[in-house]
């Protein structure tokens, strides 16, 4: 047995060596984002600027809509910021119509932010407690580069 253990050590150390010189694709590794501070430069009372993870790329200015279940809906012609705790397969359909994702749960490789890239809207993933901390109607800038939410109004 300690002999094949040693075997498969060695063809794989083999394998490593012929493969070393391989080149990973870029689409592999996708955007670089940059990496900003992550602090939140506000207070519960006086918010200003969210921090969050970017998860897609862009920045956009609109109204929000807090949307924390599925039941919630969209004012035909309306184009919100669409606030939500989390997302999975049975939000797409309410995010076609968001002009920005910006949820509470979530990162780079999240639902919401692989629908955000594919829908080419912007997209900032876990800001803790968003969907309390934000309101209907509230004008703020999303910006999917550095992965905040400014409050406009």
């Amino acid at each position: 047995m300690p002999h094949l253990v040693k075997q498969s050590i060695s063809e794989k150390r083999e394998q490593l060596h012929r493969d070393s010189d391989r080149q990973v694709p870029i689409i592999v590794y996708g955007n670089v984002l940059p990496q900003e501070n992550r602090e939140t430069t506000s207070t519960d009372e006086n918010i200003s600027i969210l921090s969050g993870i970017p998860a897609s790329v862009g920045c956009v200015e609109g109204y929000v809509k807090v949307c924390r279940n599925l039941g919630e809906s969209i004012t035909e012609g309306e184009v919100p910021i669409i606030v939500v705790p989390y997302t999975d397969a049975g939000w797409a359909p309410l995010l076609l119509k968001a002009k920005a994702i910006v949820a509470e749960v979530g990162g780079q490789l999240s639902h919401g932010a692989i629908i955000a890239r594919e829908y080419g809207i912007p997209a900032v993933m876990n800001i803790s407690g968003v969907t309390s901390r934000l309101r209907d109607g509230q004008q703020v800038r999303v910006d999917g580069y550095k992965g905040t939410v400014e409050l406009l109004s």
